[in-house]
């Protein structure tokens, strides 16, 4: 049978090994050890829904502790009055997917979950990460986030590290200080002195092969991060220094924002491109204004040399991110998370940002997710909404057929290899 050139384009899509912008995997040894099966799966996105759906908290911590001797139908049983509510969110349809497509389940139920953890818990062993993320879902490389006192070596055939160096521009208590002078090595006594300790830990990680560097600040403050004298910051210092109270976070503010502008101008110094989390933050009951992308315009305005890749369609202010895209010669938008978070979401941005923003500037793929599995899944769908977004491109007459293929080129690979500067 003839293909059709839709069909020719689909089929083209599912074999590009695509560059994953951003993964929360832990290592290898850490997934296996998890012998939670199924319900090791709700450390996050699924448990957000179910807290969202009503799922009394300490529900949910019985059913994903590993130490509490619950067995697997006492587990269910915990989860059952509250797994109909979030079974049809995105997040929820993910899951199916991937646990249909990788453990050969084909509904969540009473009569299969222990099936299903027992097939987990035998996949789950040294070499699986390959099988999942470059047999299975064609990844090239995955983008994998280091949290703050994470050791940044990966397994550089499968992942990049971006570490998370907020916690240098957000120390809130002598604890604070006490924890960065102990990752320093040296006192911190003065401004310059932390100056230093966030200069010695970039370049240390830089020399560790580093890709990017990841801007978190949204989940606890504004993304509001104004010009600031350094004066005014090493009064702020100075207060946390001195004060027996902990300071509030208008006293805080001048010292957060040098410190993290501070950042963005020594990535930039090195080339290296800031991710930086806008929109919805995950989990339950966050203050959603502090993450809206226009909050940044005067940190892109003032450092025009440094990249910006922008997080999660900035959801759900896309349109903001796409006229920040479209203004910016130093924004990317990046629609990781979104394939999990709404299809038909990430379907009507994509839409909107093949017409706004220069091809060269769209990212399409990024699971975000703790876990392999998560990782396939959220790739896999992201591929079907690329392809369904230019298929319909093509069908209309926006683009040709060769223009779509170049585009999923660019959006699913090349624009990530060229901006992170892989090989």
């Amino acid at each position: 049978m003839i293909k059709t050139a839709i069909e020719s384009l689909n089929e083209h899509i599912f074999q590009i090994p695509v560059i994953d912008t951003h993964e929360h995997i832990p290592d290898e040894e850490i997934a296996c050890a998890n012998r939670l099966g199924f319900f090791g799966f709700f450390e996050h996105y699924v448990s957000s829904d179910l807290v969202s759906s009503g799922m009394p908290a300490e529900h949910l911590q019985a059913l994903r502790r590993p130490d509490n001797g619950l067995t697997v139908a006492e587990r269910w049983d915990l989860l059952a009055p509250w797994w109909p509510y979030v079974r049809t969110t995105a997040y929820g349809r993910a899951m199916l997917e991937y646990m249909r497509d990788l453990f050969a389940v084909e509904d969540i139920t009473a009569e299969t979950v222990a099936a299903l953890c027992d097939r987990i818990n035998e996949t789950r062993k040294p070499g699986w990460f390959k099988i999942v993320l470059r047999d299975r879902a064609r990844i090239d490389k995955a983008l994998v986030i280091r949290w703050p006192g994470q050791h940044v070596e990966v397994d550089r055939d499968l992942f990049c590290a971006v570490p998370i160096l907020d916690h240098f521009a957000m120390p809130a208590s002598l604890t604070d200080l006490a924890n960065l002078e102990q990752e320093a090595g040296h006192p911190i006594e003065k401004l310059n002195h932390l100056l230093q300790a966030q200069e010695a830990k970039l370049d240390a990680f830089a020399a560790k092969g580093i890709v990017a560097v990841k801007i978190f600040i949204a989940y606890q403050r504004t993304l509001q991060i104004d010009r600031c004298d350094k004066a005014d910051a090493e009064r702020a210092l100075s207060r946390l220094l001195t004060e027996k109270s902990r300071p509030d976070f208008a006293e805080l503010k001048p010292l957060q924002d040098f410190m993290t502008r501070n950042l963005v101008a020594l990535a930039a110094d090195r080339k290296m491109p800031l991710q930086i989390h806008t929109g919805l933050q995950e989990g339950n009951g966050n203050y959603i204004e502090n993450s809206k992308p226009t909050l940044l315009t005067s940190l892109l305005l003032d450092f025009p040399g440094a990249r910006f890749d922008l997080f999660h369609a900035g959801y759900p202010w896309a349109g903001e991110m796409s006229a920040l895209a479209k203004n910016f010669a130093n924004v990317y938008a990046d629609q990781c998370w979104m394939s999990a978070v709404s299809p038909a979401f990430s379907l009507r941005t994509l839409d909107e940002w093949i017409e706004t923003i220069p091809a060269n500037k769209i990212l399409a793929v990024g699971g975000d997710s703790n876990y392999v599995e998560g990782a396939y899944g959220h790739t896999k769908i992201a591929r079907r909404l690329t392809a369904q977004v230019l298929s319909r491109k093509v069908e209309n007459g926006y683009i040709t057929l060769s223009e779509a293929l170049w585009l999923a080129e660019r959006i699913l690979r090349e624009n990530a290899r060229e901006l992170f500067r892989l090989e």
